[in-house]
C-alpha cells in the first residue's frame, strides 16, 4: 500500500506543472500591432504531451515547449526557481521599406504600468542581433536597473556583410528605409510594454554606431540621446563635419532639437579610424548649433569644458572630454581609449570585437543616457 501513496504523492507537483502548462500555453494571446509579428508556441495536442516518465526534471524545465519555465513557476511560487518572471521577446516588424526581426529583454522587476526606460541597441557588420547581445551584455545592465532592450536586427538580405546601410540615401532620411523601420520597432515596444517615451535611446557599434547617429537625425523625437561606438558621424566620413551638421539638422526637419551624443571610440582603431569620432564631435556641435535657435552663428562652444583621465586596472587608460550646448548643458561625451582597436571598449570576451581591458562602455551609455531625458 504505501508505493501507490508515493505515485498519488507524486501528482501535486505535477500537477502544478500541468496547470502551468494549460496557463502559458493556452491563455489568449494579445494582440500586437498589425506591423509586428510575435513567435507563439504551437498548440500541442493531447498526444504530443509527456508521459509521466519523459517528464523534465526541475532544471530541464526551460526546454519544455521552449518556455522558460524556472521563470514562470519562479513567479508562481516566490522564487524558489529563479526568483521572478523574465522574458525574452522577439519578433519581426514590417511596413513599406520591409521586414526586420528584433530580439528584446524585459527584466525581472518589470511591472506594466510603471514606465521604465528602453535602449534600442544595433549591431555591426557580420554581427547578428545575438551577437551584439553577447557582446555588450546589455542584458545583465537592464536586469540591474530595471529597463528594457531591444536589438533589431539587418538580413543578409538587405546587405551582404548585415551592415546596417546608413550611408545610401533612402536610409538616411524620416519615413524611409531603414530608419523608418527601426523607428517602427522602437514604437512597438513602447506600444507593447509601459515604456518612458522621455528615456527612449538608441546606442550601436561599427556601423549599427554610424546607423545610431542617422536615428539621432532622423528621429529626434523619438530618442532622448543617442550613443556612437566606434561608429560615424551622419554622411560618413568622406563628408566635411560642418556640412555634415548641417545635412542631419535638414534630416531632423520640424522635429529638430539639440540631440546629446555620447562616443565612445578606440586610439588603434584601424578599421574605423579614431578621426571620426573627431568628426562626429564637429558634426552633432554643428547640428546642434542649427538645431537651437534655426541659423549658424556658432553659438555651441568648440572646445571641451572639461578633460578627465582614467585608467582600467591592469588596463588601458583612456580620456574624457565633456562638451557643452548653448546653454551650458551637456552636450556630448568624447571617451576615447588608448591602444584599443575597433571594439566595444569593456566587452565580453564571449563576443567579437570585445577589449575587456577598456572602460565599461555599456555602463557608460547607460549612465549618460539616463542623465540626458527627452525635453
Amino acid at each position: 500500500m504505501r508505493a501507490p501513496k508515493r505515485r498519488s504523492a507524486l501528482w501535486v507537483p505535477l500537477a502544478a506543472l500541468l496547470a502551468a502548462v494549460t496557463t502559458v500555453v493556452w491563455q489568449p494571446v494579445p494582440q500586437v500591432a498589425q506591423a509586428a509579428t510575435l513567435t507563439t508556441p504551437p498548440l500541442p495536442s493531447l498526444g504530443s504531451l509527456p508521459s509521466l516518465g519523459s517528464l523534465p526534471s526541475l532544471g530541464n524545465l526551460p526546454n519544455l515547449l521552449g518556455i522558460d519555465f524556472s521563470n514562470i513557476l519562479g513567479g508562481l511560487f516566490g522564487g524558489g526557481f529563479g526568483g521572478g518572471v523574465t522574458r525574452n521577446f522577439s519578433g519581426n516588424f514590417t511596413n513599406s521599406a520591409g521586414t526586420r526581426s528584433y530580439q528584446g529583454y524585459v527584466p525581472s522587476t518589470y511591472k506594466a504600468g510603471t514606465p521604465v526606460p528602453l535602449v534600442v541597441v544595433l549591431h555591426g557588420c557580420t554581427e547578428s542581433a545575438a551577437d551584439i547581445r553577447s557582446l555588450t551584455q546589455f542584458d545583465k545592465l537592464a536586469e540591474a536597473n530595471n529597463f528594457i532592450v531591444v536589438y533589431p536586427e539587418q538580413p543578409q538580405s538587405a546587405n551582404y556583410l548585415h551592415c546596417w546601410n546608413w550611408f545610401l540615401p533612402t536610409d538616411m532620411q524620416r519615413g524611409s528605409g531603414e530608419p523608418s523601420i527601426i523607428a517602427g520597432i522602437t514604437q512597438w515596444a513602447q506600444q507593447h510594454y509601459s515604456i518612458d517615451t522621455k528615456r527612449t535611446f538608441v546606442t550601436g557599434f561599427s556601423a549599427g554606431g554610424a546607423m545610431a547617429a542617422v536615428m539621432g537625425a532622423t528621429y529626434p523625437d523619438l530618442f532622448g540621446a543617442i550613443g556612437v561606438g566606434s561608429g560615424l558621424q551622419y554622411g560618413g566620413s568622406y563628408v566635411d563635419p560642418v556640412k555634415a551638421g548641417e545635412q542631419a539638422y535638414r534630416a531632423m526637419g520640424t522635429q529638430a532639437r539639440v540631440v546629446p551624443t555620447l562616443i565612445f571610440h578606440g586610439s588603434k582603431d584601424t578599421t574605423v579610424p579614431a578621426v571620426n569620432a573627431d568628426q562626429l564631435i564637429r558634426q552633432w556641435q554643428t547640428t546642434a548649433d542649427w538645431a537651437d535657435d534655426g541659423s549658424s552663428n556658432s553659438s555651441i562652444p568648440a572646445a571641451p569644458v572639461t578633460t578627465r583621465n582614467g585608467q582600467v586596472p591592469n588596463g588601458h587608460a583612456y580620456t574624457v572630454r565633456d562638451y557643452v550646448d548653448s546653454h551650458g548643458k551637456e552636450l556630448a561625451q568624447f571617451w576615447l581609449v588608448q591602444d584599443m582597436s575597433h571594439a566595444w571598449s569593456g566587452g565580453c570576451t564571449c563576443a567579437q570585437y570585445a577589449d575587456p581591458q577598456g572602460p565599461d562602455e555599456t555602463r557608460a551609455m547607460y549612465d549618460f543616457f539616463v542623465s540626458h531625458p527627452k525635453p
